[in-house]
């Protein structure tokens, strides 16, 4: 556990949120990953919550910067992330293939086939039982849960 926030590149998938918040409170990575694409599922709060803490969030390397300094590199690597991701698209789409397709444009075409997926089996009552605005709280009681006992664990 550390005593700051920070994002961690070199632990992460996309940008190191996930992994540096991990390692804050001392959980696996993987519980908030799953957080975060339920919560993206649920209408969306996770996409949102991610962007806002991949700009806030220093990287680690940079922890000793200012904090205007880092914003303003975050905000420049999502652009960069977002025009690199869009070269990638337009080669595939454009059929200029050649090479083969990234990790993220892998990420991104499962997550495209989950939500679709979910979508089809909302729209087809296949999960009557289930409410999509409960998935919010259920996330949120989910890892405060975890939170607690990973704290009361480390007493």
């Amino acid at each position: 556990m550390t005593d700051t926030f920070y994002r961690d590149k070199s632990k992460g998938m996309i940008a190191g949120v996930c992994a540096g918040l991990a390692e804050y409170f001392g959980v696996n990575p993987a519980l908030l990953r799953l957080i975060f694409v339920l919560l993206a599922l649920s209408s969306g709060p996770g996409v949102a919550a991610y962007i806002i803490l991949w700009v806030i969030l220093p990287e680690k390397s940079t922890l000793g910067a200012p904090h205007e300094d880092a914003v303003r590199k975050n905000v420049n690597e999502i652009g960069a992330e977002a025009r690199s991701l869009g070269q990638e698209l337009r080669g595939i789409f454009g059929g200029q293939g050649g090479t083969a397709p990234s990790k993220r444009v892998m990420w991104l075409g499962g997550l495209l086939i989950l939500i679709g997926l979910v979508s089809l089996a909302q729209s087809l009552h296949l999960f009557w039982w289930f409410r999509q605005d409960q998935l919010w709280a259920l996330a949120l009681i989910v890892a405060g849960v975890v939170l607690l006992s990973r704290a009361l664990r480390n007493r």
